[in-house]
């Protein structure tokens, strides 16, 4: 199947390794008793509406039904923009944090890919006739994404504008669903799809991976396909189950909340909760649902990304402006905790439960229900690595884990070489017994044409070192990564992507080239 051999394609193809180093075995266990968990939670009353003045006191969290110790609380006045952002043009790029504070940021995605046509549309019109009811300037920077057949990409970077989300929208017309409509679920069309669909989640993700607050994505259209385990390859199975839960380590780790609304109004499923009754079904059945399995091991299904990431699947409805309302609405005032796992296991297998208690009567709470033990060694598997490199490299999308910039040193025989400049506070050091440390990454040069097809890539593992008593962590710092990219008449530009073999964080950078004549 496609996916397969595309993902594993990269570790037998054209890859590069840096003398003595093996990717498997850079990283270092990290058992989960040492992880942090962050919670962004969001306590509303019986109607929908944010609850304020809750304190640390009102709020217990539970792992696999043991309660445990609070680490830290944030009440939702500390998640603001900085005092200067007043403006309605003011620019905030996730490249430099900062200008978003402590804030949450929205991140609506049309989803155009998993939709039939006519609904496409209408969820383009209802999304316009929502931001056509708010204010000239939003309350939270908001950016807009639309996923295609065969594109992911950026109508509108974030901004807290109104005219300028309205005009990105109005420039991009509906697209047609090919891969639905005439594959269906015939052939490869659904894996397709659903490769597709998690291989935006992952760059958005990697994307917006700095940016400090709740980040709450509304994603507005059909989500990516279930596939049936009796119509699968066992391996293929496997593999989409094993990048599924990769990715929703990634969305949880970089605090991504999935809101979905589907515009196909004649579907059956989910109907919105507009009491309290309603709700409290809807969290005893999430909760007996998921226990303690892995809520993606029966089915690769788009809808538990939702309670997984603290957020909600909306079906069934035809009222989507008011849906994206709420979605919007329910992210934007939020509690942030976080606690360490008093469990000692680091079984990589198994799902988490959490379940958060607020001992105030009335207060409905939603947030993340669970999350997958992730060892480090995980990040540096050469499957992980295959997916986060081939996605990246397709990507157009500027990915900002990591903080990357390249230039050119020299061209020989061999071809260019280049250095990429990579932050040295955002790797993962190890301290070694000469009192030295080592950071390692994967380093991706990927070449394309003007057409963006690409014609040549180069996958290496490197190593960077700091000399004993060297402050890795010192503003300033730079750790620096040379790799040589062939010369081609046909190249337009080259992608470099640096990956954290522990963290697996990415940055990018893409560089435009004059051909060769």
């Amino acid at each position: 199947m496609k996916l397969c051999v595309r993902w594993t394609a990269w570790l037998g193809c054209g890859v590069v390794m840096a003398a003595g180093l093996s990717l498997r075995a850079q990283t270092a266990t990290i058992t989960v008793n040492t992880r942090l968990v962050v919670l962004d939670v969001s306590a509303t009353d019986k109607d929908g509406q944010p609850i304020a003045g809750l304190t640390r006191d009102d709020f217990q969290i539970f792992e696999d039904d043991k309660l445990q110790p609070m680490k830290s609380f944030e009440a939702p006045a500390a998640h603001v923009l900085p005092q200067d952002a007043t403006g309605v043009d003011e620019v905030f790029d996730p490249a430099e944090p900062k200008s978003f504070g402590q804030s949450p940021v929205t991140v609506l995605v049309l989803d155009q890919l998993n939709t039939h046509f006519e609904d496409s549309s209408f969820a383009r019109r209802q999304l316009h006739d929502y931001l056509a009811t708010q204010p000239a300037m939003l309350a939270q920077p908001t950016t807009l994404l639309t996923l295609e057949q065969g594109n992911f990409r950026p109508l509108q970077g974030f901004t807290r504008s109104r005219d300028a989300l309205l005009k990105a929208l109005a420039g991009a017309p509906t697209k047609y669903a090919w891969a639905l409509e005439v594959n269906g679920k015939a052939d490869h069309g659904p894996l397709e799809r659903l490769e597709a669909s998690l291989n935006a989640l992952e760059e958005m993700a990697q994307s917006y991976a700095r940016v400090p607050g709740k980040k709450n994505l509304v994603w507005v259209g059909g989500g990516f396909p279930s596939l049936d385990p009796d119509a699968v390859d066992a391996g293929d199975l496997q593999l989409v189950k094993n990048t599924i839960q990769h990715v929703t380590d990634v969305l949880l780790e970089k605090r991504m909340t999935v809101y979905a609304v589907d515009p196909t109004s004649s579907m059956p499923g989910m109907t919105e909760v507009v009491n309290a009754t309603q709700m409290m079904f809807v969290q005893t059945a999430g909760d007996a649902a998921t226990g303690d399995v892995d809520p993606f091991g029966a089915r690769a299904d788009f809808d538990k990304l939702g309670p997984v990431t603290g957020g909600r699947i909306v079906r069934g409805r035809n009222d989507l402006g008011m849906q994206i309302g709420a979605a919007i609405a329910q992210g934007d005032a939020y509690y942030t905790l976080s606690y360490s796992p008093t469990s000692a296991s680091d079984a990589a297998a198994k799902y988490r439960k959490i379940r958060v208690v607020c001992k105030r009567p009335g207060v409905l709470i939603a947030t993340r229900n669970g999350y997958y033990p992730s060892p480090a060694e995980k990040q540096g598997s050469l499957e992980a690595i295959s997916y986060d490199m081939s996605t990246a490299a397709d990507s157009m999308i500027a990915l900002n884990g990591l903080a990357v910039t390249v230039e050119r040193d020299n061209a020989d025989e061999k071809g260019n070489t280049y250095t990429l400049h990579v932050r040295s506070r955002d790797l993962s050091w190890s301290t070694n017994e000469d009192g030295s440390s080592s950071a390692h990454v994967a380093v991706l040069a990927a070449v394309f044409t003007g057409k963006n097809k690409m014609v040549d890539h180069t996958l290496q593992a490197m190593t960077a070192a700091a000399k004993s008593g060297v402050n890795v962590r010192a503003e300033g710092k730079i750790a620096n990564f040379d790799i040589v990219v062939k010369d081609s008449s046909k190249a337009a530009r080259v992608r470099f992507v640096v990956r954290d073999s522990v963290t697996g964080m990415m940055g990018s950078v893409d560089l435009p080239l004059v051909a060769s004549r």
